[in-house]
């Protein structure tokens, strides 16, 4: 066989091998192990006896030793070699005798394992390696589909948020035109209700006069009779349009301001459905816009109109006026028979013909107020309007 030189890499020159091989003198000691030898034995040191089972192996070992010795063929064999603490495992191996410089220049013998138990780790490892590639795989397929759900959110997130914008922008536009609409209408509400005062109502003044200057001249029984039977009808007239009048606009409003109006309007009401009533401010009184003060004397009169036609004849209703920096809020509570508040939402009023709470809750949106309404059968109602005041209150439109 030919001698390797002195300065020969051990390791490196069998680094392509993947089983353990080991260089011994013929008494077991180790001179040299490749890679494999120590990542596969345990306690494999260079100088020592190599580790076996037991002294029978030991024994084994020696006259594998010698039998390798005594030939230039390769011998084969199995022993039982330490590969963990204290696990020992029968590995095939295969012997020949070698002469190789740098190890004294006797005779060694080189040692190559085989092992069953060597190719299965090796192919479980290769299995879990796989199993492993195949899981990152499968995982960064994951995080592809992953990101591309999360950019998808995003899209989806930002398409919800320009149509959130988008519909807060309709509803601010459809706001203003209502506000402005509403505003128009009170104005065309006001001109009608000065119109009316000022020409239909001075003119049946006048009729009222000249029919009254007639009377003197008027000598037969029947004569007076028609006349003042036609008298009447001009009252009568007169008394329906001064209603009109106050239904397009609360002249009280205009000449006396809110609250006067407003204490007026329930004592009329209390009088004539002889229900007796309270009515309360608390705070201190702040000047109100004119469509503030219109639309929650207007919702008072719903609001009493309802108690007088729904709530079975009451025998109380309360109306507090309460004033803050920043709100104004009206509570109206009656203790008539009350209804199912849960069942006062939009769709089922409609479908029940209410639309006088439907009208208050518009009429205080479009003056930026709220309206909750709390009853149950039997124990009365309770209506709550509140108007957020800012610098605008005061002002007339």
């Amino acid at each position: 066989m030919r001698a390797v030189p002195h300065n020969w890499d051990f390791n490196a020159l069998f680094e392509f091998v993947s089983n353990p091989i080991l260089i011994l003198r013929f008494d077991g000691v180790v001179e040299a192990a490749n890679r494999s030898a120590h990542e596969t034995l345990a306690g494999v040191e260079v100088g020592s006896v190599l580790s076996v089972l037991g002294s029978g192996d030991a024994d084994e070992l020696l006259r594998f030793l010698r039998r390798c010795s005594t030939t230039n063929a390769t011998v084969p064999g199995a022993l039982h070699f330490r590969t963990g603490d204290e696990v020992y495992e029968r590995l095939r191996c295969h012997g020949a005798r070698v002469q190789l410089q740098g190890f004294g220049g006797g005779p060694l013998i080189l040692l190559h394992l085989h092992s069953d138990g060597l190719d299965r780790r090796f192919k479980i490892l290769a299995a879990k390696l796989h199993d492993a590639r195949m899981v990152m795989q499968e995982r960064r397929r994951r995080v592809r589909e992953m990101q591309a759900l999360l950019t998808e959110r995003e899209r989806l997130l930002a398409r919800l948020e320009e149509d959130a914008a988008a519909r807060r922008s309709a509803e601010h536009e459809r706001d203003v035109v209502l506000a402005r609409l509403y505003r128009a209408g009170q104005d065309e509400r006001k001109r009608l209700a000065r119109d009316l005062h000022d020409h239909a109502g001075q003119h049946l003044v006048a009729l009222n006069f000249g029919l009254r200057r007639l009377t003197p001249h008027l000598k037969e029984l029947q004569a007076r009779t028609d006349l003042e039977h036609l008298l009447k009808q001009a009252q009568d007239v007169g008394e329906a349009l001064r209603r009109v009048t106050l239904a397009l606009r609360p002249a009280a409003l205009d000449e006396f301001g809110f609250v006067t109006a407003l204490r007026h309007l329930i004592g009329e009401w209390s009088r004539f459905t002889e229900t007796t009533t309270e009515f309360g401010v608390v705070g201190e009184e702040i000047t109100l816009s004119t469509e503030v003060a219109i639309t929650l004397y207007r919702l008072t009169q719903e609001a009493l109109t309802n108690a007088a036609k729904h709530a079975g004849c009451p025998s109380l209703v309360s109306i507090v006026l309460r004033y803050s920096p920043d709100q104004i809020t009206l509570m109206i509570d009656d203790n008539g028979s009350g209804f199912e508040a849960d069942a006062a939402s939009g769709k089922t009023l409609v479908a029940q013909g209410k639309l006088g709470l439907i009208g208050m809750r518009e009429r205080l949106a479009l003056v930026g107020g709220g309206l909750d309404i709390e009853s149950a059968p039997g124990s009365g109602t309770s209506i709550v309007a509140r108007v957020r005041l800012n610098g605008s209150q005061g002002n007339d439109a």
